[in-house]
């Protein structure tokens, strides 16, 4: 017999409810999980006072729950999903749903436009150079990438970026709902003065010194390739001729070495502040390199001789583009044909542990300013300024043969110790800038 026939049938409704109602606690959580998080958006962030804002609510299953949902601004509950803004500020808004809060967004309440004004990252250019402008509003609102630009009597900008053709003053206003600002004058310039980029080769050595020779063999390496290298021969060593570190050319350097830490001999150095890579005979290509680009320094240099007497006129040119914090000069008096006996521990010069009367050439005997460079006044830098020092003075009284000297003068980075360009002039020499 069927079990079911044997029950009362008022159990049989009870047991028959409980096995039929038991799938209804799976479809409670799936509605519950809706409300697990609510994300709140907005029509708009940035509005101007009276403008009104239209807000969504959206659960965490993707579903509009914006009906169902209450909305608040800095904390006080509005009717509605709306809401007309009447005074400046920043507001914050969120949303509850099913006591889940949501997010926050912030709507910024500008003043109403009224005017735009049209500006530049700066007010003259180069020729060739990028002119980036920005629209404005009276309320601080950025209409740039909203608003129209165009040159006075001319097309309208693709952009906001202008690049220079030609030079002169130039026009521009801008558009934006009706509203248009006032005129914007640019002034393109001439494109900046460049010079030749010459290379300074600073190098600390001693007769001495047994390597020192492979500096001194990779120098002419670099003087066969360019003439575009000013060498300056740093000798370093003893002043008694009794001490096995004897140099006659010993010059005291100590505030270049301590820029540079020197740690050993040879070193040379590149626009003071790259050390030449070793060997440096095999690495002429670094020091040639630092001559193929343009500098934004010139130098000429007039030197000249009467008697015992020194004449040395330095000019140094800026051109446009010149944007150090700091410049410094400095000034070296050398002397070449220079002989004594070089150790030597190398195969250049025929390999002998000893160059018999070596041939020693950029010898320094004299820097007329602080070895660090003194410094030119910011006031100098502007374009195409030429900024110009004279030494009349005695000749060092350690060179031997005024004939056989020469000058060089260098330009400093004076936040960094780099040299910027740097030339050199025999006595006699009467030269121009090396514009390009």
């Amino acid at each position: 017999m069927n079990f079911f026939l044997k029950l009362p049938l008022a159990l049989l409704v009870i047991f028959t409810c409980f096995i039929s109602c038991g799938s209804d606690d799976s479809a409670g959580t799936s509605n519950e999980s809706a409300s697990n998080s609510v994300t709140i958006s907005s029509d708009a962030s940035s509005v101007v006072l009276g403008d009104t804002v239209t807000f969504t609510a959206t659960s965490n299953l993707g579903e509009d729950i914006t009906a169902q949902a209450t909305f608040s601004v800095n904390s006080n509950s509005i009717s509605g999903n709306t809401y007309t803004f009447q005074e400046l500020g920043s507001f914050v808004v969120r949303a509850v749903y099913d006591n889940t809060t949501s997010n926050s967004i912030t709507i910024i309440v500008n003043e109403p436009l009224t005017a735009i004004t049209l500006s530049s990252n700066s007010e003259s250019y180069f020729l060739g150079q990028n002119v980036v402008f920005n629209v404005t509003g009276n309320n601080g609102v950025n209409l740039t990438n909203q608003a129209t630009i165009s040159m006075v009597g001319g097309d309208n900008l693709a952009s906001n970026v202008y690049t220079t053709t030609y030079e002169g003053a130039i026009e521009f206003t801008a558009t934006f709902e009706g509203f248009t600002s006032p005129v914007h004058e640019i002034t393109v310039l001439p494109a900046p003065t460049k010079f030749e980029q010459n290379v300074l080769i600073e190098d600390y050595t001693g007769t001495w010194c047994g390597w020192c020779p492979r500096i001194s063999h990779a120098i002419e390496l670099v003087e066969e390739q360019t003439t575009d290298a000013y060498v300056v021969a740093i000798h370093r060593g003893s002043t008694d001729p009794g001490n096995g570190y004897y140099d006659p050319f010993n010059f005291s350097a100590g505030a270049l070495e301590d820029i540079i830490g020197l740690q050993v001999y040879p070193t040379g150095m590149l626009n003071r502040t790259t050390e030449w890579n070793y060997p440096e005979p095999n690495n002429i290509s670094q020091v040639v390199n630092l001559t193929s680009g343009q500098s934004d320094v010139g130098l000429a240099l007039n030197p000249s001789l009467n008697g015992n007497s020194m004449n040395i006129d330095v000019r140094v040119k800026f051109g446009g583009g010149f944007s150090a914090f700091s410049a410094k000069l400095v000034v070296y008096v050398l002397e070449d044909n220079q002989y004594f006996n070089q150790t030597n521990y190398t195969s250049y010069f025929g390999g002998s542990s000893v160059l018999t009367n070596f041939e020693h050439n950029h010898v320094l005997r004299a820097s007329l300013t602080n070895l660090l460079g003194n410094q030119i006044p910011s006031s100098e830098f502007t374009a195409d300024n030429v900024y110009t020092v004279n030494f009349d003075m005695a000749v060092p009284s350690n060179v031997t043969n005024t004939e056989k000297m020469s000058v060089v003068a260098v330009v400093i980075n004076g936040s960094n110790n780099s040299a910027i360009n740097v030339r050199g002039a025999d006595f006699g020499d009467t030269q121009t800038f090396e514009e390009l």
